[in-house]
């Protein structure tokens, strides 16, 4: 039982020292030299310093100068149909839709004020 406890040691202690020296093999370049990376990582941060403020004053531009369009909702007799009381109301049912919270506070006003 103490074999194998001790060659687990030791084999965790041989890959601990071995470690810096395979992460350093392991570094890829993807087919390029240091300076090459170099060159390209400076090349996009310059690119982005560009593009960057371009793209944020194209968005504040938009912004600015986008007109809303306001369309009228149109009353149509199948929309607001109930066959049967809507599970989350109350006793004595409720006319109002699960997040239309102004029908609501009028129905419970109306419903206070009986």
């Amino acid at each position: 039982a103490e074999k194998p406890k001790s060659y687990m040691l030791s084999a965790l202690r041989t890959s601990a020292r071995k470690a810096p020296a395979l992460a350093r093999l392991g570094v890829r370049n993807f087919g390029h030299d240091p300076a090459h990376a170099a060159a390209e990582t400076d090349k996009w941060k310059k690119i982005s310093y560009v593009a960057i403020p371009c793209v944020v004053g194209y968005t504040c531009f938009v912004m600015a100068t986008m007109k809303h369009g306001h369309h009228e909702e149109v009353a149509y007799q199948y929309i607001g149909i109930r066959n049967k009381p809507l599970p989350w109301t109350n006793r004595g049912g409720s006319k109002c839709d699960l997040f239309d919270y102004k029908c609501a506070a009028k129905e419970k006003a109306a419903a206070a004020a009986e």
